[in-house]
């Protein structure tokens, strides 16, 4: 009776001091304290796991297979800066998907480790280098710069590190072909060439391009252009002011002398919010049509842009306003969770989450295994909120459908309303000659 007690005893203690879910902001919380409490928790289980064997005669693999080490996923975005509030909302996506499976993958409680890359390469790369060296991490999934992206792919090759990247979308990330690396959000190329494409046939043969000056919207730019120009357009001018500018005068000023039917523009999180109001206050959206990169004008800057955002046209792989059973319901529990609608980063949260869960699910929970868990994910199919979603084989980059939108009043609100759908793009992830 004395060793039974002493057993129960360990159970409890282990049960009361093992979190269910652990979300953890290092950039708030002492490391050392954190091992040290890890420690513990680790002591916990194994004496709980030894207990219970010796209380009901089960052998100790059998237990084991029930208290297994939580799933540690490296979660690295760009908290601060011009796009925080993707950042976010791509946060809250994940998390809602967590919390809809319990926070659990076949058997394993998930565990979120979130770092801040501050949209700065070197910043991205020393957070990736701590989640696999001290974290420990399954997997890491992220960033949304794809200037950090970027810097991280080496590192990423040589230690074999498992990267799901859930935001940035530059072209050369498909051309990589890292077995252990998956981007659930998109690239460059699906959101531009049809958007291209499309512009060209239904607002403008010529046109000016602008975008934030960093690797991400020049290469947006220079994917549009490739399309548009294939089709005839001709391309007036490329401007690109520098990111986190707070006055766009200078640059609108050219803009109107230049007199363009159209312009096309990618500015990332506040930099779109400024560069719209101001396109609108300079006078310029009452005679230029603009277009732009998904984010140009969504969810996340509808707000801050007010009426300026009317009329913005953009391509995205998701907008709140899509009809299918799965966004219904994603929108329903984001605003019931939230208190607002998901834009396009939150899906890219959500899918994400998703992705990694149904490939961990896969293989019984083993993330040891790494050539296994990539057969896996590469088989990863089904009904998104954005809709249809598969990975292509060769690329790791989704294949799905493309929708052009144009900002709209739904129902009192300002929401993105489907004009134009091209399903089923696929990168052809080769790069393209110079």
């Amino acid at each position: 009776m004395t060793q039974q007690t002493s057993v129960s005893a360990a159970i409890v203690a282990a049960s009361d001091n093992v979190d269910s879910v652990a979300t953890t902001d290092t950039s708030s919380i002492d490391t050392t304290r954190d091992a040290t409490q890890g420690s513990r928790r680790r002591f916990l289980r194994h004496a709980a796991v030894a207990g219970g064997a010796l209380a009901t005669g089960l052998g100790a693999p059998a237990v084991l297979s029930q208290t297994k080490a939580p799933i540690r996923i490296g979660i690295l975005n760009s908290f601060t800066g011009v796009v925080a509030p993707s950042a976010e909302t791509n946060w809250n996506g994940m998390q809602l998907y967590f919390d809809s499976i319990g926070w659990t993958i076949a058997g394993r409680k998930i565990e979120l480790i979130r770092e801040d890359d501050q949209t700065n390469p070197q910043v991205g790369l020393q957070k990736a280098r701590k989640f696999v060296d001290s974290d420990h991490v399954d997997l890491i999934c992220g960033p949304q710069g794809s200037n950090v992206a970027m810097a991280m792919l080496n590192y990423i090759k040589q230690t074999k590190t498992f990267l799901v990247v859930s935001g940035a979308g530059i072209d050369p990330i498909t051309w990589e072909r890292i077995p252990y690396m998956f981007r659930t959000s998109l690239s460059v190329y699906q959101l531009c060439h049809p958007m291209g494409e499309w512009m060209y046939a239904n607002v403008a043969k010529e046109i000016v391009l602008t975008a934030t000056d960093y690797v991400g919207g020049r290469d947006v730019l220079r994917s549009f252009k490739e399309a548009y120009v294939a089709k005839g357009g001709k391309i007036l001018k490329e401007i690109y002011p520098p990111m986190a500018s707070a006055d766009y005068s200078v640059y609108l000023t050219e803009i109107r002398a230049i007199n363009p039917s159209a312009v096309y523009a990618f500015f990332p999180g506040t930099d779109s919010v400024r560069f719209i109001q101001q396109f609108a206050e300079q006078g310029l959206k009452a005679k230029t049509r603009i277009g732009g990169f998904a984010g140009l004008a969504d969810p996340s800057t509808f707000e801050a842009q007010g009426k300026s955002a009317l009329g913005v046209l953009s391509s995205t792989h998701y907008t709140d306003t899509l009809d299918n059973p799965e966004n219904k319901k994603f929108v329903a529990d984001y605003l019931a969770r939230y208190k607002s609608y998901p834009d396009s980063y939150s899906d890219y949260g959500f899918v994400a989450a998703r992705v990694i869960a149904e490939a961990i699910k896969a293989t019984d929970g083993d993330t040891s295994n790494k050539d296994r868990l990539s057969e896996a994910m590469a088989k990863v199919s089904f009904n998104a909120p954005r809709g249809p979603f598969r990975f292509d084989p060769v690329t790791h980059n989704p294949i799905q459908d493309i929708h052009v939108v144009e900002a709209q009043d739904v129902g009192g609100r300002t929401a993105n309303k489907v004009l134009a759908t091209i399903h089923e793009v696929r990168d052809p992830g080769v790069k393209p000659a110079a």
